[in-house]
């Protein structure tokens, strides 16, 4: 775009000559390459997350009597694999869409309408993950505890299933790291919607 000159007496206001302007943004670089760092980093502890659930099972003899331990007979933790694979999905598409806009020098986050638009999904997605992440984790919670308060009589079990309790404690934390990075994702495209509207003042 040509540079509007400046006189003495303050900015050139005569008629402009130069190409038109076509309502595109200035490329932001640091903005789609954080996306794709963070985008990159979420799938991973998502993936990390599904992965160490879906091998937690374990089988085990305790007190004379045979016990399974399966993240498949809690409803908390089918819950915790499905918000965990859709966010997955979604931070592996998103990486791909913000690895084209650091080649491409524009995206998502270069106009309003779609940068409010990842915003409310990293927001709605963050959301979910988080209450995945926190159903799981109160029922691991019961399970390496117990509850002793009336009505209710809970044994803690995970003296007796040390893999299977492990290994759901290591899936919990990695999907709350991956919960934290796509949050952060989210807070890229508030700045990004910042700068777009200071630009347009």
């Amino acid at each position: 775009m040509a540079e509007i000159p400046v006189t003495s007496k303050g900015p050139y206001t005569g008629p402009y000559n130069g190409p038109p302007y076509d309502g595109r943004v200035r490329h932001r670089p640091k903005h789609n390459f954080l996306n794709f760092i963070l985008r990159t980093l979420t799938a991973l502890g998502t993936a990390a997350a599904i992965v160490t659930m879906l091998l937690s099972n374990e089988h085990t003899t305790y007190r004379g009597v045979r016990l399974s331990s399966k993240w498949r007979s809690f409803q908390a933790f089918k819950w915790f694999i499905v918000a965990n694979a859709v966010v997955f999905v979604y931070s592996v598409l998103g990486a791909l869409v913000s690895l084209f806009s650091i080649c491409a020098r524009r995206g998502p986050l270069s106009y309003s309408p779609t940068a409010w638009l990842t915003f409310l999904f990293d927001f709605l997605l963050a959301n979910a993950l988080v209450s995945a992440a926190s159903a799981a984790l109160a029922i691991g919670w019961v399970g390496k505890h117990g509850v002793s308060a009336p009505p209710l009589q809970w044994t803690a079990v995970c003296d007796e299933v040390h893999t299977f309790c492990n290994r759901i404690e290591g899936a919990i934390i990695a999907s709350f790291i991956a919960w934290l990075f796509l949050a952060l994702s989210a807070a890229v495209a508030v700045s990004s919607l910042h700068n777009l509207g200071r630009r347009r003042n």
